[in-house]
């Protein structure tokens, strides 16, 4: 989608829309003031009420989008904060590490009861492994796990924020020398549809990598072991140590408490040996949970402008969207849809989304890609008629203690 991933044609399945008949409350015990009852006339709902003892403090309700133009199924799940809370899900728990849909995701978590896809991926062509590579930023639990390949929107997921790209940097201390980090856990090189950026400078890699870090020529790998009480080499705004094993010009599948640096050849990290020591720290004001997406649609109450020439705008789309309401009461929305035909175009989705009482909102990977999961079932219509893996998703999942 928006070139953000090698494009995919003739997506969308005959009749996507029809609406999706069953939408669902999950939930006896919601927050006194759901979207649902706050919007009022604004939105027209649907509910119809199952599996209560599922998920209770889960809600799942359908609006007529007929008001806004939109005749396919809009989606939208909410959950009382207090017993639920959103967290990133990666594909097979790593990164790069393929993809896999959202369902799956989340019956291989615990306590998760409903996810969407989350952030957009490269493509590979058919018929070839696809790695699932991702396009934004990735902070899962105060650990950054992937920097953004191109310019990316993000959402700190745990502050209710948006930024227009990602804060971070890393840094490497050789002998009292700082090497600056130029990405974390990147492909190399780097292609999309109409981008095509080889990755230059120095580059991290951690365990959670799932590919072999790459190699190319004039660079050399430095392989390190994690020194001490620390468990990763990327937990933002921490320095950790790190131990010299080895110096190689080999590709390498990294183990846990592992770290690589790719360098150029003759660079400050040339005059390490095997045993010493360096320190390595990540900083980060985006959070200790935040995930990319584009565009961003409402910031702070303010919709943001949609340029006429931006046909995925424009046009109307399948979308998966994350917002957040002036009480910071969480909304998840889904739009069925079929490319460039069905579903709903920005200005669509801000109108949607304002009935809903949301002051900040970020679109999601779309298209094919939109998929909500929850009570065993797919709750949407996916363009393609069935789900599609993805690299990425937002799980819903019951916080510790609501489930003990």
């Amino acid at each position: 989608m928006r070139q953000r991933r090698r494009s995919t044609s003739g997506r969308g399945l005959a009749g996507a829309a029809a609406l999706f008949a069953c939408v669902a409350i999950i939930s006896a015990a919601m927050m006194t003031s759901t979207p649902s009852a706050s919007a009022g006339a604004s939105a027209s709902v649907t509910t119809t009420v199952f599996g209560s003892s599922e998920a209770p403090g889960v809600q799942i309700f359908e609006i007529d989008g007929r008001e806004y133009g939109v005749t396919t199924a809009i989606n939208v799940l909410t959950f009382n904060m207090s017993q639920y809370r959103v967290r990133i899900a990666l594909a097979h728990h790593a990164i790069d590490g393929g993809v896999q849909t959202p369902s799956s995701m989340c019956r291989s978590t615990p306590n998760c009861v409903a996810a969407v896809n989350g952030d957009y991926f490269d493509m590979t062509r058919p018929g070839q492994p696809d790695p699932g590579d991702e396009v934004g930023a990735i902070t899962q639990n105060c650990v950054l796990l992937h920097t953004p390949e191109i310019s990316h929107q993000q959402a700190n997921l745990d502050g209710q924020i948006l930024s227009q790209d990602f804060n971070w940097s890393d840094t490497v201390d050789v002998n009292g020398a700082v090497v600056p980090i130029s990405a974390i856990n990147q492909e190399l090189p780097m292609s999309y549809s109409k981008v095509d950026l080889v990755l230059s400078g120095t580059l991290l890699y951690s365990a959670p990598y799932a590919l072999k870090t790459p190699f190319a020529p004039g660079r050399v790998t430095y392989e390190f072991a994690i020194v001490g009480r620390s468990t990763s080499a990327t937990r933002i705004n921490a320095t950790a140590r790190l131990k010299l094993v080895a110096i190689t010009r080999r590709a390498l599948k990294l183990k846990k408490r592992q770290v690589a640096i790719s360098a150029p050849r003759g660079s400050m990290l040339s005059t390490l040996r095997v045993g010493d020591t360096i320190s390595t720290t990540t900083r980060s004001t985006g959070g200790c949970n935040n995930i990319g997406g584009h565009p961003i649609l409402i910031d702070q109450g303010v919709a943001a402008p949609i340029a006429p020439a931006d046909t995925y705008m424009t046009k109307p789309y399948a979308r998966t969207v994350i917002g957040w309401t002036a009480s910071g009461q969480t909304i998840i929305l889904t739009v069925d849809g079929k490319d460039a035909v069905s579903g709903a175009t920005g200005a669509q989705l801000v109108a949607i989304l304002r009935s809903l009482n949301v002051v900040t909102a970020l679109d999601l990977d779309g298209g094919d890609s939109t998929t909500l999961y929850a009570g065993g079932r797919i709750m949407n219509l996916p363009s393609l008629g069935f789900e599609r893996p993805v690299s990425t998703g937002l799980l819903v999942v019951r916080n510790s203690r609501a489930s003990s």
